[in-house]
């Protein structure tokens, strides 16, 4: 899945502020996709990884905001089943 590497360069990004390269790895990954899937789909990479999902989703949902793409507001990730 080509959004793990998004997510392992946007973990790496903890405390930068989202810049050029996020935008030029991820943003072709999820082109053609819905905001809201998306999300859903960063979710999921993102729990797959083991990472910690609260720290690092704010950084995901900020990157597909400069990627043009929106979610709803107060949007948060389904709990895992």
């Amino acid at each position: 899945l080509k959004l793990g590497a998004c997510v392992d360069l946007l973990s790496g990004l903890v405390h930068v502020i989202i810049g050029r390269e996020v935008k030029e790895k991820c943003c072709p990954v999820i082109q053609g996709v819905a905001g809201l899937d998306a999300a859903l789909c960063l979710c999921t990479t993102i729990r797959a990884k083991l990472l910690n999902i609260n720290l690092i989703l704010p950084i995901a949902l900020e990157a597909l905001l400069g990627c043009g793409k929106s979610v709803p507001p107060g949007f948060r990730c389904p709990p895992p089943q």
